[in-house]
């Protein structure tokens, strides 16, 4: 069973992949070509949140066993309040560790058997775990909200779920995302963690 092997995708590996500790001053914002992002945003494995047809398009790329995406996730329901007029979009980058690969390929069944609708409490669930998140961990999480565990263990031991795994990985390489969480704010992208109110800043920026 793919949730209890350790298994890391080819080049998955990353060096430089941990965040540093949110700053006072939110990471330097650096121009992403449109079609970059467009890759991004067509990704099968992008889980879509917020407005469906957002002024601004927010994209985080993020992994469950980074400690600074936790507190990223913790603050996006409010995020999502005080922006309704925000695309957000999830990208699984499981850079970190076997476990983070695994804890993604459990959480990407989920999101292939019941889709984006039921996808956030799923993500917020992963995040408010203590302690390594990894794919038994997240199966049993999944479980928790009504996840077929024999069907999802299947999908987790795909090829479809190891391609979308690989596309959102070539995707980050492209985009020059070496840290988790990083972001595309518009047409920039963040590298780094950034509090609540300074993603609202860089949406304030994009919208111009």
């Amino acid at each position: 069973m793919i949730l209890s092997r350790r298994v890391v995708l080819a080049g998955l590996a990353l060096s430089g992949t941990k965040a540093p500790a949110l700053a006072q001053a939110a990471p330097e914002p650096q121009l992403i070509p449109v079609e970059l992002i467009e890759n991004a945003l067509s990704l099968p494995s992008a889980v879509r949140l917020g407005h469906p047809h957002g002024d601004v398009i927010m994209v985080e790329y993020f992994d469950y066993n980074c400690p600074w995406c936790k507190r990223s996730a913790q603050a996006l329901p409010d995020l999502l309040k005080a922006e309704p007029e925000l695309s957000y979009v999830l990208v699984n980058f499981a850079v970190l560790s076997p476990q983070s690969v695994a804890a993604t390929r459990a959480a990407l069944a989920y999101l292939r058997l019941y889709g984006p609708e039921r996808y956030l409490p799923l993500h917020l669930a992963l995040f408010s775990l203590r302690g390594t998140v990894d794919g038994p961990r997240a199966l049993a999480a999944a479980e928790r909200l009504g996840g077929d565990t024999k069907r999802m263990t299947e999908l987790a031991d795909s090829e479809t779920t190891t391609g979308w795994m690989k596309d959102a990985f070539a995707t980050g390489n492209d985009l020059g995302l070496v840290a988790t969480p990083s972001f595309l704010i518009g047409t920039e992208a963040y590298i780094g963690g950034m509090s609540l109110e300074q993603k609202r800043d860089a949406i304030a920026r994009a919208r111009g």
